[in-house]
């Protein structure tokens, strides 16, 4: 195998793979890239896995010898990231010694390489249903929800994002079981399929993508497998093979304590009045009565922060305490406008949602005192 391509194009190109190449494990093959040349030989197809991910790109490239290898994906990226900008990258393989060289200007480098037959290619056969879905689309129901994916080992089903159909739209939901996002598009599906569980990593590896991404998505599913389509780049992925959890019975329906408040300058007393509480817990309390909110945060040695905000409330005075960072993420995505929070008058969790997000709900759970 032989090809040359410009330095630029390579290294953007590899940037994609960093994160899925696992840097640590007991598979040797599974450090590598896999780099081969496409049935017309006038692409390069670029591949890297972690058995439960992968993720392909094609780009142009000058080939002058058609073919396939597997190389270090740490040691090629370090390579061609300190290579000069405008320099050409020149891979050529060595078929006696499965030696890799890599020049370019007055730099030679020398690279061993694995058979690329022990590459693992995933396994996408019957992938019964199919949706093409606009970028921004994609990106606002994955952005809406994925601060809430879980860390919990133990429950699986709640470390990633679900995708299904709510009420003839699509939707996401993510929760913790402390807080919980529900985002959905504004047009009904005229189709029909069952809700997929996406796992955390390839959430992020699809948000990832989705930042310079603009054209359509095509996602390829079955109730295993999740194939996404973004023009030249490919995911492949497993999913989580569970049950997601009812959620629709947790979102509080009688929720009658409106309060009122601008955004951007709630979240900047409860950033500034958090300050002082304890690290682990980031309790903050609202006291809200008449058109008043009352931010307070207690630290330690008896150490107190509060801040008055003015709010549109006309109901019965309470109090309540919230893990500040919770109402910190949700504030930070709606950024600007109002922000409706309704309260209950007993221990149901709290509902946030804005003008300025449509169609997307957020759920915050009370602490304790």
């Amino acid at each position: 195998m032989e090809f040359s391509i410009p330095q630029k194009k390579l290294l953007e190109c590899l940037n994609h793979f960093q994160s899925v190449v696992e840097r640590r494990n007991t598979i040797p093959i599974l450090s590598n890239i896999r780099i081969v040349t496409d049935e017309q030989k006038k692409h390069l197809v670029i591949t890297a896995t972690d058995l439960a991910l992968e993720l392909s790109e094609s780009l142009q490239a000058d080939i002058k010898q058609p073919g396939g290898i597997t190389i270090p994906s740490a040691l090629f990226f370090d390579i061609i990231r300190k290579a000069p900008e405008n320099s050409n990258i020149n891979l050529k393989k060595e078929e006696k010694t499965d030696l890799i060289y890599v020049s370019f200007d007055e730099s030679k480098f020398s690279i061993p390489s694995l058979p690329i037959d022990d590459f693992p290619v995933m396994d996408v056969n019957e992938l019964d249903t199919t949706i093409e879905i606009e970028s921004t689309a994609l990106k606002t129901l994955i952005d809406h929800c994925k601060f809430c994916m879980g860390l919990d080992e133990s429950r699986q089903y709640l470390n990633g994002i679900y995708l299904h159909l709510s009420k003839n739209l699509i939707s996401t939901v993510a929760t913790d079981g402390h807080r919980l996002s529900k985002s959905s598009l504004t047009q009904d599906f005229s189709g029909d399929f069952e809700g997929i569980i996406i796992p955390k990593k390839t959430v992020f590896e699809i948000s990832k993508i989705l930042e310079d991404f603009e054209d359509k998505i095509i996602l390829n599913f079955s109730k295993t497998r999740l194939k996404v389509v973004f023009g030249e780049v490919k995911i492949i992925t497993k999913l989580i093979n569970s049950s997601f959890p009812d959620y629709e019975s947790v979102i509080p329906t009688t929720n009658d304590q409106i309060m009122i408040v601008d955004c951007k300058s709630f979240s900047e007393s409860i950033d500034r009045v958090s300050t002082i509480s304890n690290e682990k817990f980031r309790t903050v309390k609202f006291d809200v009565s008449n058109n008043v909110c009352v931010v307070s945060s207690f630290g330690t040695e008896k150490s107190i922060g509060t801040e008055n905000v003015k709010v549109d409330y006309n109901g019965p005075a309470f109090s309540i305490n919230f893990n500040s960072r919770y109402v910190l993420d949700v504030l930070n995505i709606i950024k600007e406008g109002s922000v409706k929070f309704y309260f209950s008058k007993n221990t149901a969790p709290t509902i946030l949602e804005s003008t300025s997000i449509k169609n997307t709900l957020f759920l915050i759970m009370q602490m304790r005192a």
